[in-house]
């Protein structure tokens, strides 16, 4: 492993693991048994749409609860370290911020990656145990879409942790995941208003600020709609780019920090 690699990998382990200490993953494996119980019992009463409801609800409920676990942990863990001089420790060392922030992040991604592992895992279980084992593919290619997702929605939240009270940072956060899921539902409404200012405004946000409904593909898959290799490959370009401005962003925001 290249030297400048070793801290980001030291500090990635030494956050998943501090994060798995706090026995996160407990009410992690409880949701998941709550969330794949109320699925099955809706699907049973769901006249004959019993597939489509155990897909739709099962899914959208497991993304949902893994973007507040991910917004949760991501603000409270950065500003922790930030507010309580954790760092101290770190940057004397040849550890400079920008892999502190690149290995805080891979951490969190990690955690990520184990969050939709079990609550996926588990879906995925129930779903084949019900006779659904044709929506094996479609299960994970929405989690794996997720994934993508919430690796942008992680980095915006520790951007705001960066500079900004835990609570404040996961608010704003939220709201640019709720903005994120909305730019392209307001432009189109703004197109049909005939209203060019607003048009304008509503462009520049579409450009600007990150659209995250190019990461939701839980209707296509429900439906069996195939995906084209260009919006696949699109799509992780788009957020390995947008990751990359907002953690390098972030890492200016540590460095104006003082320690």
């Amino acid at each position: 492993m290249l030297p400048k690699l070793m801290p980001i990998w030291v500090i990635a382990k030494n956050t998943y693991r501090e994060l798995i200490r706090e026995r996160l993953l407990y009410g992690v494996f409880l949701m998941a048994a709550l969330v794949t119980a109320m699925s099955f019992f809706l699907s049973t009463v769901s006249l004959g749409q019993d597939a489509r409801i155990l897909h739709n609800l099962g899914l959208n409920t497991i993304h949902l609860f893994t973007v507040f676990i991910m917004v949760f942990v991501t603000t409270t863990t950065v500003a922790r370290d930030l507010d309580k001089k954790t760092v101290y420790f770190l940057f004397p060392k040849p550890i400079s911020r920008g892999q502190y922030v690149l290995g805080k992040y891979k951490g969190l991604l990690l955690l990520l990656l184990t969050t939709l592992t079990i609550l996926g895992g588990l879906f995925w279980i129930g779903v084949v145990a019900t006779g659904h084992g044709d929506l094996s593919g479609a299960v994970f290619t929405s989690l794996a879409f997720s994934f993508v997702e919430l690796s942008v929605v992680i980095a915006i939240a520790q951007l705001f942790a960066s500079f900004t009270a835990p609570l404040n940072a996961a608010l704003y956060t939220l709201a640019f995941y709720i903005i994120g899921h909305s730019l392209s539902f307001v432009r189109d409404f703004l197109v049909q208003q005939n209203n060019t200012l607003a048009l304008k405004l509503a462009n520049f946000c579409y450009y600007f600020l990150p659209n995250l409904e190019k990461f939701d593909i839980r209707a296509a898959t429900l439906y069996h709609i195939a995906l084209s290799p260009t919006q696949v490959l699109w799509s992780l370009f788009y957020a390995i780019v947008y990751a990359g401005i907002l953690l390098f962003l972030t890492t200016l925001a540590v460095r104006n920090r003082e320690f």
